[in-house]
């Protein structure tokens, strides 16, 4: 029989008064540049250590960033930053933006869940982003950011998260990006309850595909020892869960210009409309795109779609694959996603100055998600975007 999917967790945290200034805003919600810019004004700012290639400008080589990674950890380590390594413990893990509050069981999670179906994707991975994760945790050796993942609602856990939310937790801070976290620990005699109406649950991974393939190919090149045989997780009620889009931009147009490539479209079965500076150009419901290109805002709308196809998939497969020459795993680096949060203005404004296509994609509905899930099918990289995203640097987890 297989044993139950979570433990608890040794780990370190943050110190309270290190924690607004150590922990990092959601890696994939802030820009290369602006990434490079936090970087250069706090060494302390845990960035430093979650880089990857990408944001690296002086000619270092992967192994060389991940080789800089470490050391910036052991240097937060040096500065006293985080505490000792805690005694096994769950967590309660609150984010809130604005009105929307969604809060976590903190857990080890068992990586055998992935092999046998008890953990379930919902996006495919990029390979060389994996592989790249791999080599991190093999090198700095510790789990920083937890993968999230969601379950079906259940009034027992969310009666033991009530009673430990209402006691003194043990961090409670804000950064500049305005999201309030909060982290409580389970008291003992807690624990049980939740160990047995968790590690029995069906879990979907949320955010963290790449760390849990990571996470399984760690285990397995260290000869899948028991001890290293889990991922740090942050576990979400489904209930409270928000999602978006990821909107795509390509950095050229494939060789085609406006005209042509609007043409193109056309030809794939898409109504092609300019939109007015005074429309909306958000999609208004599935199997439509918005298309910025050159400063005008277009409408594309699929004749031909079923009803069961994500729009993701229409797009990388009419779109983005034949008519831009842009695959899906994304290794020529021609095409960036940009999560739904940040607005259409920004999606606009970032396509103005650095070039190229962008296409506003219609939000995935999470039913929608679940269903596709318990089919056993998955969808494109970066086919969603939750916020609030689980941060970095708060937990310091050991492998």
């Amino acid at each position: 029989m297989n044993g139950g999917l979570v433990r608890r967790v040794a780990t370190r945290l943050v110190k309270p008064e290190w924690a607004a200034r150590v922990v990092s805003p959601a890696y994939d919600s802030v820009r290369p540049n602006d990434r490079a810019e936090l970087m250069a004004r706090d060494p302390y700012v845990f960035l430093h250590v979650t880089r990857s290639p990408g944001d690296v400008t002086d000619g270092s080589s992967p192994t060389e960033v991940t080789e800089q990674n470490a050391a910036a950890l052991q240097w937060l380590l040096d500065e006293g930053v985080f505490t000792g390594v805690r005694p096994p413990a769950f967590y309660a893990y609150r984010l809130q933006s604005g009105d929307h509050c969604q809060t976590a069981v903190v857990a080890d999670v068992s990586l055998a869940g992935v092999e046998d179906g008890r953990i379930s994707p919902h996006e495919r991975v990029q390979p060389h982003r994996a592989e790249h994760l791999t080599v991190h945790v093999t090198k700095v050796s510790v789990n920083s950011s937890p993968v999230a993942l969601g379950y079906q609602d259940d009034p027992v856990v969310d009666a033991v998260v009530d009673q430990v939310t209402a006691c003194e937790p043990l961090l409670d801070f804000q950064r500049e990006d305005g999201i309030h976290q909060t982290v409580w620990e389970v008291p003992e005699e807690l624990a049980p309850r939740l160990e047995e109406h968790l590690g029995d649950k069906h879990l979907y991974i949320i955010d963290g595909h790449h760390r849990v393939a990571a996470g399984a190919e760690h285990w397995r090149l260290s000869g899948r020892p028991a001890a290293e045989a889990y991922v740090l997780g942050a576990l979400f009620p489904t209930g409270q869960l928000r999602v978006s889009s990821f909107h795509r931009r390509v950095t050229d147009l494939g060789g085609h210009d406006v005209a042509s490539l609007c043409d193109a479209i056309a030809a794939n079965d898409f109504s092609v409309r300019p939109l007015g500076p005074d429309e909306d150009p958000s999609p208004p419901e599935p199997g439509t795109f918005g298309m910025y290109v050159d400063g005008i805002w277009y409408q594309l709308k699929a004749f031909r779609r079923h009803p069961a196809e994500f729009d993701v998939t229409l797009l990388q497969d009419r779109i983005l694959g034949p008519i831009l020459g842009v695959e899906e795993s994304g290794p020529s680096g021609r095409l960036e996603y940009l999560p739904g949060s940040a607005g259409l203005d920004h999606l606009a404004h970032v396509t103005d100055r650095l070039g190229g296509v962008a296409f506003a994609v219609h939000p995935v509905l999470l039913s929608q998600l679940t269903a596709i899930v318990d089919r056993g099918q998955t969808l494109p990289p970066k086919s969603t975007y939750f916020e609030p995203k689980v941060r970095s640097g708060l937990f310091l987890t050991p492998r």
